[in-house]
């Protein structure tokens, strides 16, 4: 996953600070998903292996005439056989299953390859969200400090009878209001924190501050090289994959249209003639080819179906993917905007506001206004570069190859 974040530093625990490729290596190293299935590819493999092996030996034996009546009772008439056996495989049953077992182990892997991407996106996404509410913090903070500075300076004013007692009251307000979204800001980034935390199975943050470099806005590829990767990502490969499965599945079932034939050797011996002799048994089962030939339907009819499915869900992610390119050039233009122009000219006006203030030629409602307008445009723009950085996230998951997921 790419993209870098910038932080805010906190008060707090002494800790060391984190970036993103730690916490996804994090994530990816403590998450029980991935271990899940990696467990499950280690059973599909034992299943494989398994399955390729030869049909087993069998060994039995008969005891015959005894423990009867007359010249059957005792055991002096009694027959005993011993044999060997082994079901012989015709039509390439072994063969098939091998390339079955192979299929799955392919399906399995890239399914993990899946459960990778999606833990590191959504690691990365809460990192963002960590990074953002830092942000939040920090301009929270500011607000709280302007406000006490606007309150102090009206208290003056009104104890000098220049500004009315409700300048008073409302930059007591205003503080108010700016404490009240501190504490919010607050509040958000300990969640966001923990809910970071929670990636790697921590109960609670083990870090101090998010960092990486925030205002920068990584550039996206041209949106016709992202529509090319498409077909090479885990996601639309197991589309493939399972076609794959099923086909090798439609294998074993043609194969098991030629009955296997079962073959045996032993030896007798006739107590009462005190002879031995040799015993050759074969056996053939019947109806295999109707049972097949119905296994093969069912494969048919389900290639037919993953076919259509796959052509939906190719339609479905090249949207989903024009979407968010599109989204993403949006959010760039507004943190532009806002950083270059909208910000720059809100800082002038309060700038100008404030000295007119002070000088007795603005009321303390402008200046409150230029101040509430400043700090507005501020998170907005830091809700801008969030949003930036998520939907770059989102780009990259959809686009991803396995590789993409190692920090």
């Amino acid at each position: 996953m790419a993209g870098a974040f910038g932080a805010v530093p906190l008060s707090g625990r002494a800790a060391e600070p984190l970036r993103l490729q730690d916490a996804i290596a994090r994530a990816l190293a403590g998450s029980p998903t991935v271990i899940a299935e990696q467990a499950h590819l280690q059973a599909i493999q034992a299943k494989a292996q398994r399955e390729a092996l030869p049909t087993p030996y069998t060994v039995g034996g008969d005891l015959e005439n005894v423990v009867g009546t007359g010249a059957l009772s005792g055991f002096s008439s009694a027959e005993t056989t011993l044999r060997i056996g082994r079901v012989l495989e015709l039509g390439g049953k072994r063969q098939a299953r091998e390339a079955l077992g192979a299929a799955e182990v392919g399906q399995q892997q890239n399914q993990a390859e899946v459960a990778r991407i999606e833990i590191a996106s959504r690691t990365a996404t809460r990192f963002i969200e960590v990074v953002a509410d830092q942000r939040r913090l920090a301009f929270a903070q500011d607000r709280v400090k302007q406000a006490e500075r606007t309150r102090r300076e009206v208290a003056t004013w009104v104890a000098a009878a220049r500004n009315p007692e409700s300048d008073l009251r409302a930059a007591e307000i205003a503080v108010a209001e700016a404490e009240l979204k501190r504490e919010h800001a607050e509040h958000e980034l300990l969640s966001a924190r923990m809910t970071l935390a929670s990636s790697w199975g921590s109960i609670e943050p083990d870090f101090s501050t998010a960092v990486g470099e925030f205002d920068a806005l990584p550039p996206v590829e041209p949106f016709e090289y992202l529509v090319a990767r498409l077909p090479a990502t885990p996601e639309q490969r197991a589309n493939l994959l399972e076609a794959e499965t099923i086909a090798a599945r439609r294998r074993v079932a043609q194969a098991a249209a030629k009955p296997d034939i079962t073959v045996s050797l032993g030896v007798r011996r006739l107590q009462a003639l005190g002879d031995q002799g040799l015993v050759l048994s074969a056996s053939m089962p019947l109806g295999n080819r109707k049972r097949s030939a119905f296994s093969v339907a069912e494969a048919d009819a389900q290639l037919a179906a993953l076919s259509a499915r796959r052509d939906a869900t190719r339609y479905e992610r090249h949207q989903e993917l024009f979407e968010r390119y599109q989204e993403l050039g949006h959010a760039r233009l507004e943190t532009d905007t806002l950083r270059k122009s909208m910000i720059p000219k809100a800082e002038q006006a309060l700038a100008f506001t404030r000295r007119g203030f002070e000088a007795g030629n603005f009321s303390f409602l402008a200046l409150a206004q230029a101040q509430r307008t400043l700090f507005e445009l501020r998170e907005r723009s830091t809700e801008a570069a969030a949003r930036y950085h998520t939907l770059l996230v989102e780009v990259e998951r959809l686009t991803a190859a396995a590789q993409d997921t190692t920090p």
